[in-house]
C-alpha cells in the first residue's frame, strides 16, 4: 500500500502503524493499548494513536504526519513553547503525541478533552495536558 508519511511516498506493508512510523521517525512506543498517547500521528489530518491502528486500514495514499513534520508550523511552535514551560510531562516520553494533540487542535478547533480522547500520561495524568493544551 501507498502512503505519505512526513511528505515522502513509503510502500506500507500491512502492520501495525506504530511499526511503519518508527521506521522513519521518532515516534515512541508507550503503551501498545492506545492509552496513553505517546504513539500519536496526524493520518489525513486527524490524530490517532498509532500502536493501534492497522496499516490494512488507512485508505491508499494516506497522510501521515508526526511530530518532527508539524513541529515547526507557526502555531504548533507556539504550543510547544507553552509546553516547555507548563513542563506537562515528567519523562518526556508522550511529548510528540502532546504536540500532535496540538497541532490537531490548532488545524481542527474543539474542546481540548476531546482532543485528548482517553490519552493519559503516566507520569503526570491528564490535567497537565489540559493546561499545556489550554494556550492553544
Amino acid at each position: 500500500m501507498r502512503l505519505v508519511v512526513n511528505g515522502k511516498p513509503v510502500m506500507a506493508q500491512d502492520e501495525m502503524l506504530l511499526e511503519l512510523v518508527r521506521a522513519t521517525a521518532h515516534v515512541k512506543r508507550g503503551c501498545d493499548d492506545g492509552r496513553c498517547g505517546a504513539c500519536r500521528v496526524l493520518v489525513d489530518g486527524c490524530a490517532v494513536n498509532s500502536c493501534i491502528i492497522q496499516v490494512s486500514g488507512l485508505r491508499e495514499g494516506a497522510v501521515i504526519e508526526t511530530y518532527e513534520a508539524i513541529a515547526t508550523e507557526p502555531k504548533v511552535a507556539a504550543v510547544i513553547e507553552a509546553f516547555e514551560r507548563e513542563r506537562p510531562t515528567r519523562c518526556q516520553l508522550c511529548i510528540g503525541g502532546l504536540g500532535v494533540t496540538a497541532a490537531s487542535l490548532v488545524r481542527r478547533p474543539t474542546s481540548i478533552d476531546e482532543a485528548i480522547g482517553d490519552a493519559v500520561c503516566m507520569c503526570t495524568g491528564r490535567g497537565s495536558w489540559r493546561r499545556a493544551l489550554g494556550v492553544v
